[in-house]
């Protein structure tokens, strides 16, 4: 699958600060933060579409960090598909949109605000 994020300035800023934190590549990152422990937070949680809006608002000044390379492939093996579908379904948005919900819940399980 790819991940077009060139009109996405937040994810591109969450996605670098997963890759430094974990030293992974921009695949990597999303991968990472795809799993069952964020799903659950998102779903318990229930205000993943606020945060996400607001992600930043803690340091207005900062520049995001972006990507070299915006368009992510990624591999995502059946599991994170199914989690990622589940999302969508659940939150009623769409297939990248429900990444950033996985991405928005990582940076607070890294220790960022949101």
């Amino acid at each position: 699958m790819t991940l077009d994020l060139r009109n996405n300035a937040a994810a591109q800023d969450m996605i670098r600060i997963i890759m430094r934190e974990k030293d992974l590549s921009a695949k990597d990152a999303v991968t990472f933060a795809v799993n069952r422990d964020i799903h659950q937070k998102i779903l318990k949680e229930g205000y993943a579409s606020i945060a996400l809006d607001l992600w930043g608002h803690d340091n207005p000044e900062r520049i995001w960090d972006t990507l070299s390379n915006p368009v992510v492939v990624l591999e995502l093996d059946k599991l994170q598909e199914r989690l990622i579908e589940d999302i969508s379904e659940k939150e009623k948005v769409n297939y990248e949109t429900a990444i950033c919900y996985f991405l928005i819940f990582t940076m607070d399980y890294l220790g960022y605000h949101i």
